[in-house]
C-alpha cells in the first residue's frame, strides 16, 4: 500500500484522490482538517455544525471525485469548498435557506485571547492588546490576518478565498498594517 503523506507537493496528491486513490483522499483529509476546522469555528462558532460541513465537503470531493478539475493550490480550494458549504448550513438553520456567500452579516471572524498563548514571550498585556488591535478590524481585515499569518497563503490564494482582486488583498492588508500600528 503506498504511503502519501511524505508529499508535500499537494497537487500529486490531488490527482491521485482523482484517479480514486482513498490513500491520496485520506492525507488531504488528515492534513488540512485541523486548519479547516479552525477556520471554520470563526466563520461559525457551533463545533458540530463545521465538522460536518468539512465532512460534506470531503464526501462530495470523493464522489465527484472523477469530475473534479485540476487544481492549483488544493489548502486555498479546500478552505473556500468548506467555508461555503458553512454558509450554506447556517443559512438552513436560520430558515430561510438563502446565504449571500459575500455577505459581511454572515460570520464575524473574531479572534480570543487564548489563540496567542503558544506564544509564552509575549505578556498578558500585550496579547490584549494585540486581541483588541485585531478585533477592531473589519471582519475581511480579521480573516485576512487568518488567511495570511494562520493559513499562510499567497496573496493569489487570498485572493479566491476572498472573492476580490489580487491588488485589492494587497491594498486591504496595506490598511490593515497601517491601523494596527496605530
Amino acid at each position: 500500500m503506498e504511503q502519501f503523506t511524505e508529499y508535500s507537493d499537494d497537487k500529486i496528491v490531488w490527482q491521485g484522490l482523482k484517479a480514486g486513490n482513498k490513500n491520496c483522499f485520506n492525507s488531504l483529509f488528515r492534513k488540512y482538517y485541523s486548519e479547516l476546522y479552525y477556520y471554520g469555528i470563526k466563520i461559525l462558532p457551533e463545533p458540530e455544525t463545521v465538522k460536518e460541513s468539512i465532512q460534506e465537503v470531503f464526501m462530495r470531493i470523493w464522489e465527484t471525485r472523477d469530475r473534479l478539475a485540476s487544481v492549483e493550490n488544493v489548502k486555498s480550494y479546500l478552505i473556500v469548498s468548506v467555508k461555503r458549504m458553512i454558509l450554506v448550513q447556517k443559512g438552513k438553520t436560520s430558515g430561510n435557506g438563502h446565504v449571500e456567500i459575500g455577505s459581511a452579516e454572515n460570520y464575524s471572524f473574531y479572534f480570543e485571547l487564548n489563540e496567542f498563548e503558544k506564544h509564552d514571550e509575549i505578556t498578558e498585556d500585550v496579547r490584549k492588546m494585540i486581541l483588541a488591535g485585531i478585533n477592531s478590524l473589519t471582519r475581511k481585515q480579521r480573516e485576512l490576518i487568518m488567511l495570511y499569518f494562520y493559513h499562510e497563503l499567497s496573496y493569489t490564494e487570498i485572493s479566491t478565498v476572498l472573492e476580490i482582486s489580487v491588488p485589492a488583498v494587497r491594498n486591504l492588508m496595506y490598511r490593515t498594517l497601517i491601523h494596527l500600528r496605530e
